[in-house]
């Protein structure tokens, strides 16, 4: 891995926007659990479309022990899709919970889309990025916002972020879970996901100990930091995005939720990523 500077432009790739990353990164870590006495092992199944049309899918593996987490994930194109872009990646997570607050300690993405190969790797401590690196680099322009060391404090990963705490196990399901910013790194760009309260909706998922029952709906909205062009067409286009969604269940008995369904407005299409089958053990 390769220390970041105070100043100066995060590596990065070309072609992995915060949308696509922010999409992945769901993908990836889509229903982990909360904090449990003993350890819970998590086996998730999830399907993703664009615009109604199924274009890919992945699976989760997650472990949970007391304050301490692991995330292993996999995701793909599948069908018709791989006639326009073929890509796969898998992306793993650990760290820990401290009261209200998640504590990733490490974060890597291994992921390759058509001939690109795409490498992440994030070392925290205490919420604060330690040492990082992405390849390829990011491409050199003016108007990019340089990452200083003051945007990588108080940060979570994209796995990590897919679980939230709450005040109180009353929480779980209401208002209390989209009231927040969540401080996004992705080892490129720097952003937050302002979470506001939409209602709530009765879910249920395939499989032995499946979940059913209600799930938070949060709407969102994208505000770059650092690493990102201002006046980049994506760059207006997210942050203008309105059809961005995060449903969330609570799981276990700790005053925890986990994303059960994303929602992403994208220039093709509504993209859409829910979980299909999941089982715990």
């Amino acid at each position: 891995m390769t220390s970041h500077r105070k100043s100066g432009p995060l590596s990065g790739g070309r072609r992995s926007g915060p949308l696509r990353s922010a999409a992945l990164g769901a993908a990836l870590g889509l229903l982990s659990l909360a904090p449990q006495a003993q350890a819970t092992d998590i086996e998730a199944n999830f399907g993703i479309t664009v615009a109604g049309i199924p274009v890919g899918s992945g699976t989760v593996s997650a472990s949970v022990s007391g304050h301490n987490y692991s995330i292993d994930a996999f995701a793909k194109t599948s069908g018709i899709s791989r006639l326009f872009i073929d890509s796969k990646g898998r992306a793993i997570s650990k760290g820990s919970f401290s009261g209200d607050r998640m504590l990733p300690s490490m974060y890597a993405l291994n992921s390759k889309e058509d001939k690109i190969h795409n490498v992440v790797q994030i070392a925290m401590r205490s919420g604060n990025v330690s040492d990082f690196s992405a390849s390829p680099p990011l491409s050199q322009h003016s108007d990019r916002i340089p990452l200083r060391k003051v945007h990588t404090r108080g940060i979570v990963d994209p796995l990590s972020s897919l679980l939230i705490s709450v005040p109180s196990n009353s929480d779980r399901v209401g208002k209390a879970v989209c009231d927040r910013t969540v401080r996004m790194f992705d080892g490129r760009w720097r952003y937050n996901i302002e979470l506001f309260y939409k209602g709530t909706k009765d879910v249920k998922t395939v499989g032995e100990n499946s979940y059913s029952g209600p799930a938070t709906v949060c709407g969102a909205r994208i505000r770059f930091v650092a690493g990102h062009r201002p006046n980049k067409k994506s760059t207006q286009f997210m942050e203008d995005n309105k059809d961005l969604e995060a449903w969330f269940v609570p799981v276990g008995d700790e005053p925890v939720v986990a994303v059960y369904r994303l929602q992403i407005g994208t220039m093709v299409g509504r993209m859409v990523l829910t979980a299909r089958e999941l089982t715990i053990k």
